[in-house]
């Protein structure tokens, strides 16, 4: 009986070993897809930049114009929502576009300012990324003029964090970070935050998934409007927020 058990515990040691590693080889895989996710989402966006010169909105017009293979891309594994760009991006006041319109959906962008999109993005894609697609000119040249090492997409769902389903925010997740370049690369940052992580993300659970985001942000709203600038700037850039 004894050597039984003694068998018994050391194959239960050696199992939550190999469940371990496990765990560990596939959230390193889901990082190398996201990783490959973020580079092919660059090369897509200078390709885009280099051929109608000028920006997208978002990354909607880079799969219904093929320059992304498939709307896949344009969400890690990682991502529990299923959405989480769509919730969050375009919080803050930099993201606004020229027109002064916000919308975090990113369905409906002024006809003027991006012409042909109204068509284009009647039925906003899913997405992971946090993006600067959406900036205000002014932000989005003072981003450029990092030149190859300005961000295009983020990736937060590396670090440490759970997402807040009542007021999402990027606040609600610090630690590692993947970005996407200019110049293709994707370098891994860790960007933590100021303030505290939003204490309503210590909740256990997520809402069921949605495609639209919430109509109301509190996480967010409860910051100042130059605070959120330079959160946003943190994950998409190492240069200081001019």
């Amino acid at each position: 009986m004894v050597e039984l058990l003694t068998v018994i515990a050391v194959i239960a040691v050696l199992a939550t070993l190999l469940l371990s590693a496990i765990g560990t080889a596939k959230k390193k895989s889901r990082q190398v897809r996201c990783t490959a996710n973020l580079h092919q989402i660059s090369l897509a966006l200078n390709m885009y930049l280099d051929d109608l010169e000028r920006r997208p909105p978002a990354f909607d017009p880079l799969v219904r114009q093929r320059y992304l293979p498939a709307p896949a891309v344009l969400l890690c594994p990682e991502d529990k929502t299923g959405n989480w760009g769509g919730w969050v991006n375009g919080s803050g006041p930099a993201l606004a576009t020229d027109g002064g319109v916000e919308d975090p959906s990113f369905s409906m962008i002024a006809e003027s300012t991006f012409p042909g999109l109204s068509t284009e993005m009647a039925e906003p894609l899913p997405f992971s990324y946090l993006h600067p697609l959406s900036w205000s000119n002014e932000a989005w040249n003072r981003l450029q003029n990092a030149g190859g090492s300005a961000g295009l997409a983020t990736c937060q769902w590396h670090g440490l964090g759970r997402p807040n389903p009542d007021g999402p925010s990027l606040l609600d997740f610090q630690g590692v970070v993947l970005r996407g370049q200019r110049d293709g690369a994707v370098v891994r940052r860790k960007v933590f935050w100021e303030t505290a992580v939003n204490n309503a993300s210590d909740a256990v659970g997520l809402a069921p998934p949605s495609l639209a985001p919430p109509s109301e942000m509190p996480g967010f709203a409860a910051r100042s409007k130059q605070n959120q600038s330079q959160d946003t700037w943190k994950l998409l850039s190492d240069e200081p927020q001019p």
